[in-house]
């Protein structure tokens, strides 16, 4: 049977909640607003960077109402109508004029980056549309995530008449991980998705945030307040604008 090829998340986003069922939101959310509220307030406006179909953000905006999601993947975006303000628009070209007080990414998204390049850019973009005071907080998967992950990790599933396969791969010289997809349509139709993802080392985020003005407030074990490590799973990032760091 001929596979089509599909751009990340197009076809995905049909069955992307069936998924993700097993996320808990309701810790994850709570999660991010606690590392989040010694720095800024209720009041805040809020941007959420590849933000998917907004199911964090509906759910995060139960402590932050002035909430705006951008994802690059339209398919995710429009998969929902919540009534949230969305934008579709790259993480690396931000265009946006005013300035924000918390700008977030969750689910691994900035190691969608497959360059130091593209992160830089990032770096650069959130730091020119945060307030001075503001925090930019996201998390990334190191090595040992991926190590773990792909040990056995083979899903299939169905949801509205749509059958899916997901297979996840970690390549440890090139550093980058795969997670394929392959999704029956209703009509018969088959589309090949692959993801991809560079897991780098725990240092070059330091490194990257001081090229572009920035530092590390605070970094955690994702989902902890346990200091994060190079042999942590996952990072939790709070960094700021480089000059508050004596402030």
């Amino acid at each position: 049977m001929k596979k089509n090829k599909a751009k990340p998340y197009e076809k995905l986003a049909l069955v992307y909640d069936h998924l993700m069922d097993h996320v808990n939101y309701n810790l994850w959310t709570k999660y991010v607003y606690n590392v989040s509220r010694k720095y800024v307030d209720r009041k805040s406006s809020v941007l959420e960077l590849a933000g998917g179909n907004g199911k964090f953000s509906r759910m995060f905006k139960n402590y932050y109402p002035d909430i705006l999601v951008t994802d690059l993947s339209l398919s995710m975006l429009q998969n929902e109508n919540d009534g949230i303000s969305k934008v579709c628009c790259e993480m690396t070209n931000l265009p946006f004029k005013k300035k924000f007080n918390l700008i977030y990414s969750t689910f691994d998204s900035v190691n969608y980056l497959l360059n130091k390049k593209d992160i830089l850019k990032l770096f650069n973009e959130v730091k020119n549309i945060l307030h001075h005071d503001g925090i930019f907080t996201f998390d990334i998967s190191l090595e040992k995530n991926s190590e773990l992950y792909v040990s056995n990790h083979e899903e299939k599933g169905m949801v509205n008449d749509i059958y899916y396969e997901h297979v996840s791969i970690y390549n440890r010289y090139s550093k980058i991980h795969r997670n394929i997809f392959e999704i029956k349509m209703q009509d018969g139709s088959v589309f090949k998705e692959i993801h991809k993802q560079r897991i780098y080392p725990f240092p070059v985020f330091f490194e990257l945030l001081h090229k572009a003005g920035m530092f590390v407030a605070e970094c955690y074990e994702a989902f902890t307040f346990k200091p994060g490590n190079e042999n942590s799973r996952r990072i939790q990032f709070i960094t700021k604008r480089e000059s508050n760091a004596f402030i």
